[in-house]
């Protein structure tokens, strides 16, 4: 399991949310995922019409996930990222700079701006990668999960899993 901090965007969570594998966040983050603010925010715009996003509201309350505020320092780095950057992404980046934490995000806006602050950053294939390459779950497992996020909208760069970890 990771023992660094991992901030988690919308999308990203959404596509464990909706494809009903918040399972594997809890086994792979447990204490270890944050979510600012911001994000919760979007999730729960969404609520009413995606139930299954509620899931964060349990992640939080048990102490999986963190639900982080800003502080006053990455308040300022949001609003210089937010020019070109949703909220969501924009407060990932920032939480991240300050506080050294890995950014999970799937736009590639995003991706773009933590590769040119020199951030790391994965998104939702690498959690699926990684979970199969550390035995978490099998590669067949990491496909039919993948397969149900694909199913519930997410757009894959790849079809499975269990051709990239081969």
């Amino acid at each position: 399991m990771p023992e660094r901090k991992w901030v988690f965007d919308t999308v990203a969570l959404s596509n464990f949310f909706l494809s009903d594998s918040t399972h594997l966040l809890e086994k792979r983050y447990a204490k270890n995922g944050i979510i600012t603010r911001e994000v919760y925010n979007e999730l729960a715009s969404g609520m009413a019409a995606y139930p299954a996003l509620r899931e964060i509201d349990r992640l939080i309350e048990t102490t999986v996930f963190e639900l982080a505020s800003l502080s006053s320092v990455e308040h300022t780095d949001y609003v210089e990222l937010i020019g070109h950057l949703g909220k969501g992404e924009a407060s990932c980046i920032a939480l991240a700079k300050q506080r050294g934490v890995v950014v999970v995000t799937d736009d590639r806006m995003a991706r773009k701006q933590c590769q040119q602050m020199s951030l790391q950053a994965t998104g939702t294939i690498g959690i699926l990668k990684a979970s199969s390459l550390a035995g978490d779950i099998s590669p067949a497992e990491a496909d039919e999960i993948l397969h149900g996020m694909i199913a519930a909208g997410f757009y894959s760069p790849v079809r499975n899993i269990s051709d990239i970890v081969q």
